[in-house]
């Protein structure tokens, strides 16, 4: 928004976050973030997880948020979780908010290594389309399984979905990517 809407002529721009800042730079026709990483532990699968996802994982991670791997991306593409139940399993076993990312390596010849889906009914929200900190997750965890640190994931949010490259350096995640703005509106404040 900073430099596309309001024009901000900078190269980058740092943000002060709980986790540290979060540094924004202009990469070519999008954008390159500069996250910290965070990497998952393995986990057993909670009670209930397989029945809420609607598909039984193959591993279950765990970091800010659940991580369930699943057989392979149509079974990611198909999943139709019960958010109430998601939620419910999610934050008991993370003891945050009851957010769950899902991921399989991608089908060969897309054009990606990974493909993911985030289901953030903690948040409020049912299905997010595009989220960096599920890939400061995923980052870390598959550069490991891959064995190289930069790979392409397409969250694949039904309709549109986005894609992020990815760098997992050490103790951070340079995440890019393009940007779009999907709402303008005027707040008006009263009182």
């Amino acid at each position: 928004m900073l430099f596309e809407e309001l024009g901000l002529a900078a190269d980058r721009v740092t943000f002060d976050t709980k986790s540290g800042p979060l540094i924004v730079r202009r990469a070519g026709e999008g954008y390159e973030m500069d996250f910290p990483a965070q990497p998952p532990e393995r986990v057993d699968a909670p009670a209930g997880l397989a029945e809420a996802l609607g598909a039984a994982p193959q591993e279950v991670w765990a970091s800010t948020y659940l991580v369930a791997v699943m057989r392979d991306e149509t079974q990611v593409r198909g999943l139709s979780p019960d958010l109430s139940a998601l939620e419910a399993v999610a934050s008991s076993a993370t003891g945050g908010r009851g957010n769950v990312g899902v991921a399989a390596l991608a089908d060969s010849g897309t054009g990606y290594d990974v493909v993911d889906r985030f289901f953030a009914p903690g948040s409020g929200i049912p299905e997010d389309p595009a989220t960096g900190s599920l890939h400061t997750i995923l980052s870390p965890l598959f550069a490991e399984k891959l064995g190289r640190p930069r790979l392409a994931f397409h969250q694949a949010y039904p309709g549109r979905g986005g894609d992020l490259d990815c760098e997992h350096r050490g103790e951070r995640v340079l995440l890019r990517g393009r940007a779009v703005t999907v709402l303008d509106a005027t707040l008006r404040i009263t009182g």
